[in-house]
């Protein structure tokens, strides 16, 4: 009964979605990306909590939490962000005939 709930709402929000003139593959992949930058976030504070509630760092948990760091470090300068929402930009196709609309621009040189 709730996996059928789950599945109405997910169409009806995908629905929504086209109403409002949205192609959903750029909103999924914006989701994405955002899923993909949070996830070490979340595991390097993770890591930290358990470290706290035990009492100690082992070696393994210490270089976990260092790599996490640069791995944070690294997807958050200010470089990789652009590129990032460039490429996002690539999926905005307003007029629906699957061709992203940055593509389809002429060349004005």
């Amino acid at each position: 009964m709730i996996k059928q709930e789950l599945i109405n709402k997910a169409k009806g929000v995908f629905k929504n979605i086209q109403i409002a003139n949205i192609h959903p593959t750029g909103v999924l992949a914006t989701r994405l990306l955002v899923l993909v930058m949070l996830v070490p976030i979340l595991l390097v504070v993770v890591e930290y909590v358990l470290a706290f509630t035990i009492g100690r760092v082992s070696d393994d948990t210490g270089k976990l939490i260092t790599v996490g760091i640069n791995i944070i470090d690294h997807i958050f300068i200010p470089s990789v962000l652009t590129a990032l929402v460039g490429f996002l930009a690539l999926w905005v196709d307003k007029d629906g005939d699957g061709v992203p609309d940055q593509l389809e621009k002429e060349d004005t040189k």
